[in-house]
């Protein structure tokens, strides 16, 4: 359909010019060829979507380039929300922390397999994620704040052109998975410091200005507070040493509290343990008995699962956490409390 004009005139002509005839249909199949494929090469490499849909851009935009980026643009849009509406789960990802010696955000990015988790793109885009989150302004008191998500998502990295729900709408239309940025915080320690590790990380620290940020599947960020600024660089590395083993131990142990059980916990924890003793118990122990062997249960239930009361995993003969503190206070010069903790595991339940 393309040649039928030029085919008819060189029909006309073919007695006179019949080796022109042949040439020139030969170089405009050629022409034509050659323009489509670099149209779509060139759309490719600016959007990294599949050549297939690159080419059906072009055709239903009649070569117009820009209209071809914007509707691969609203392709990738609905194919997110399709993705996102059919329920289809995303349990890989990786967990990102950037870090400063005084506060750091950590991030967790969703994604349907470890495929896409290793995938360059994405992990550039959990990059930017960690990046725009270490640049919400820090609450003025220590601990572990949670960032909400829907303003997250409307920032603009450092580095980018656009914001990161735009940039995130455009990677699920290229790896063609459900993506999604499942949680955020922002950790301060002012006075103190913040020390943070990351098990299984994705090459070594990548350094924005004076901010660290590194990517894994499990992270954890420790705020370290203390009563007064450290006196001296030397305190304050000590005081960067102690909670980045603070911050290992926390991957390590995976505490889910801090201090204290909510009630609501140990009332369920006492309950499971009632019925266990009971249903196992064949000689008719008394019930004060059951009672105090639920009791002790339930303190090493407490031991286990409150960061300030296990042993530290990082530390000869492995001292409980509290009793590490007191001594370091005391050592220092300087009163040390832990002010919290983030632990993110990816596709886990949330830790702080």
């Amino acid at each position: 359909l393309y040649f039928r004009r030029p085919f008819t005139m060189f029909r006309r002509s073919s007695t006179l010019l019949p080796s022109v005839t042949a040439l020139g249909a030969t170089h405009l199949r050629t022409m034509a060829f050659s323009s489509s494929a670099k149209m779509i090469k060139e759309l490719r490499q600016t959007t990294g979507a599949p050549i297939l849909d690159c080419r059906k851009a072009l055709d239903a935009e009649a070569g117009d380039l820009t209209r071809a980026f914007e509707w691969l643009r609203k392709r990738g849009a609905a194919k997110a929300s399709d993705l996102q509406k059919g329920g289809r789960s995303a349990t890989d990802g990786l967990v990102a922390i950037a870090a400063t010696p005084y506060d750091a955000a950590i991030v967790e990015v969703s994604s349907e397999t470890d495929f896409v988790a290793r995938n360059e793109e994405f992990q550039n885009f959990v990059k930017n994620v960690g990046e725009t989150a270490a640049l919400v302004p820090p609450p003025p008191n220590s601990g572990v704040h949670s960032i909400t998500l829907d303003a997250l998502l409307q920032q603009t990295p450092p580095e980018g052109v656009s914001s990161l729900e735009t940039e995130l709408t455009a990677l699920v239309g290229k790896v063609r998975e459900n993506l999604s940025v499942r949680r955020a915080s922002r950790i301060v320690a002012f006075p103190g410091v913040v020390g943070s590790y990351v098990h299984g990380a994705v090459g070594p620290p990548l350094m924005s200005g004076t901010t660290s940020i590194q990517m894994g599947r499990c992270a954890a960020v420790v705020a370290l507070g203390t009563d007064e600024m450290p006196s001296s660089d030397d305190v304050t590395e000590s005081l960067q040493t102690i909670a980045r083993k603070l911050a290992m131990h926390v991957v390590a142990a995976q505490p889910r509290f801090l201090n204290e059980v909510p009630e609501d916990e140990l009332a369920k924890e006492r309950l499971i343990l009632t019925d266990t003793l009971k249903e196992g118990d064949s000689s008719g122990k008394p019930a004060h008995i059951l009672e105090k062997i639920v009791e002790g249960r339930l303190n090493k239930f407490i031991s286990e699962v409150t960061l300030l009361r296990q042993g530290h995993m990082a530390e000869p003969d492995s001292p409980q956490i509290s009793k590490v503190l007191a001594a370091a206070s005391k050592q220092l010069g300087l009163k040390l409390t832990l002010e919290g903790f983030a632990l993110y595991n990816v596709s886990a339940n949330d830790s702080s």
